[in-house]
């Protein structure tokens, strides 16, 4: 079994309009520990309204962007909502699942 929890900040149109805290769990075959900064972005604002409402969570089969030092890539949107992680330390290895949980607060 594994977890992750992380703190972000919310922007709206360039604004800072809350904070948002994320759950992971993965259960599985898994080894190591790693660090990454994970980056959601929203296609419309109804997506972003579901966010807001706690009506976005990450599951199992959804699928993210993973950033390598130097390389641009094009992330898709799914259900209106774009997720792009930049792993930052740690090695990782896995064959896991799981989900992911957000929880967004208002400043």
């Amino acid at each position: 079994m594994g977890g992750a929890y992380g703190r972000g900040v919310v922007y709206e149109r360039g604004q800072h309009v809350g904070y948002s805290n994320l759950t992971q769990g993965t259960v599985g075959v898994q080894a190591g520990g790693q660090t990454f900064s994970e980056l959601l972005v929203f296609e419309t604002k109804a997506a972003l309204d579901r966010f807001k409402a706690g009506q976005f969570g990450s599951p199992a089969d959804a699928s993210a962007v993973v950033l390598t030092s130097g390389a641009g890539t094009q992330a898709n949107f799914v259900d209106g909502v774009a997720v792009v992680v930049q792993p930052l330390s740690g090695v990782m290895v896995e064959a896991a699942i799981g989900g992911q949980k957000f929880t967004y607060q208002a400043t």
